[in-house]
């Protein structure tokens, strides 16, 4: 049995790919076996693109939840422990249903469980002392007579912990309830909780960096990070287990550790393993590959029962549908921002089997590209429009700090774009020649 209030997101980063959605549902899944008493769900914080919708339909697998952040939240704090009265309680049956249960505050709920008011020990102090003033003790009085209905101050499910501090600084209450959208009651919260509180449980995978995370994720609790990409600037408050190989993709780590587990991935958890690191590799022609990648992808096609070479074309020819598409859409398809010492540059890249099918003019896609750089404030934005086919990519490049690319990629001055033969890996062929130049370059002035 799953324990309420145990969830554990796995999720990747924003802008997310196909390893990026498989690594989660299928880490989501292999903990599921493993943590017996917990709830672990896949999750994602962005839309999916073109490819990895063709590859969940494939597979017949559903997309991962998706979250706006991970800020904690009303119902993060809530104990599950739902104590209130009906308005025909009478006062005396109230203060013993108090005593009885350790509480100062209690909810008045009709039978659908909407809240109607608020009785406190406060109320029954001050009434037993009226009283006694008028020698008339009214504790077979319904508490609906007495109760405060008015004025209450209340909390949402949803709300940001943030606000509600605010709330809670400015009135100085006891307790709190606590309601859903149909004014339904929940519970109570207090300062104590606040106190108590610990932030979302997560596993993030497919990304280490701050920057591409959920957010919120500052006020998370991280418990583990799975990656295949350079350590960055994720921090923690304790030691965590951090698995980080130099393989081309987070699905094959996961997938060696179902291996690991003693655990075989079924038909459609393998299936989804085995586009990302397809995908991730470029049918394993890009040089992130390694020994590792080609070893689960074999193992992986045979427990989907696909062939992987002709799978991975079909998925490819699925995710470069781009016609229709705006520049700005293009650009943003697989986007990813860095940051190297003060410069902030931001990356782009599709990957196409047709050079053909880009829908759009070289003029126009480095006209919304320079747009993009004044509205973020980048020092450079590239565009990475990957040939399968050609086994390169086309390079297109814009902003103050375009000195670095002609540096990195031998390029003329004075050029805006130039074919990079061999090139098919962000990661390992673009971003580190560009962070070296950087680097060397004198310190930006703030």
């Amino acid at each position: 049995m799953k324990e309420m209030g145990k969830e554990i997101l796995v999720i990747g980063h924003q802008k997310p790919d196909t390893d990026s959605i498989a690594s989660a549902i299928g880490y989501a899944y292999l903990q599921n076996q493993i943590r017996k008493k917990e709830n672990v769900i896949a999750a994602r914080c962005g839309e999916l693109n073109r490819e990895t919708k063709f590859v969940l339909e494939y597979f017949n697998v559903p997309a991962p939840t998706y979250v706006d952040d991970v800020k904690p939240r009303v119902e993060d704090v809530l104990d599950g422990g739902i104590i209130f009265i009906h308005p025909e309680v009478t006062v005396r049956q109230a203060g013993i249903f108090m005593r009885q249960h350790g509480v100062k505050t209690l909810a008045v709920v009709d039978g659908e469980q909407h809240l109607l008011g608020l009785l406190t020990v406060g109320d029954l102090a001050r009434l037993l002392l009226e009283a006694w003033d008028s020698g008339y003790m009214p504790m077979d009085t319904p508490v609906k007579n007495i109760m405060r209905k008015d004025n209450l101050v209340l909390f949402h499910h949803d709300d940001l912990i943030e606000e509600v501090k605010r709330t809670m600084l400015e009135t100085r209450y006891r307790n709190y309830p606590v309601v859903d959208e149909q004014n339904r009651f929940l519970g109570m919260i207090s300062r104590y909780h606040l106190l108590a509180m610990r932030g979302k449980k997560v596993i993030l995978v497919d990304h280490n960096e701050k920057s591409q995370s959920v957010p919120g994720i500052e006020h998370a609790e991280i418990l583990e990070i799975i990656d295949h990409h350079r350590v960055a600037d994720i921090e923690t408050s304790e030691p965590i287990l951090v698995r980080n190989e130099p393989v081309g993709s987070t699905s094959t780590i996961i997938s060696k550790i179902f291996s690991e587990k003693g655990i075989t991935p079924p038909k459609e958890i393998a299936g989804l393993l085995c586009a990302a690191i397809l995908s991730d590799t470029m049918i394993l022609k890009s040089p992130t590959t390694t020994e590792e990648d080609r070893q689960q992808v074999i193992k992986l096609a045979e427990l989907a029962g696909i062939n992987p070479i002709e799978f991975g074309k079909k998925m490819f020819q699925a995710g470069s549908l781009l016609a229709g598409r705006s520049a700005r859409e293009i650009i943003l398809e697989d986007f990813k921002e860095f940051r190297f010492g003060n410069y902030v540059i931001g990356i782009g890249q599709i990957e196409i089997v047709d050079p053909h099918a880009l829908p759009v003019s070289a003029e126009v896609l480095l006209e919304e590209m320079k747009k993009l750089c004044k509205e973020k404030n980048y020092d450079l934005v590239l565009m990475m429009i990957t040939d399968l086919m050609r086994n390169g990519t086309e390079l297109f490049f814009t902003g103050q700090e375009v000195r670095a690319v002609e540096q990195a990629f031998n390029v003329p001055p004075g050029k805006a774009s130039v074919f990079l033969p061999g090139v098919m890996s962000r990661k390992k062929q673009v971003v580190p020649p560009l962070r070296r130049m950087l680097s060397q370059a004198s310190e930006k002035p703030f």
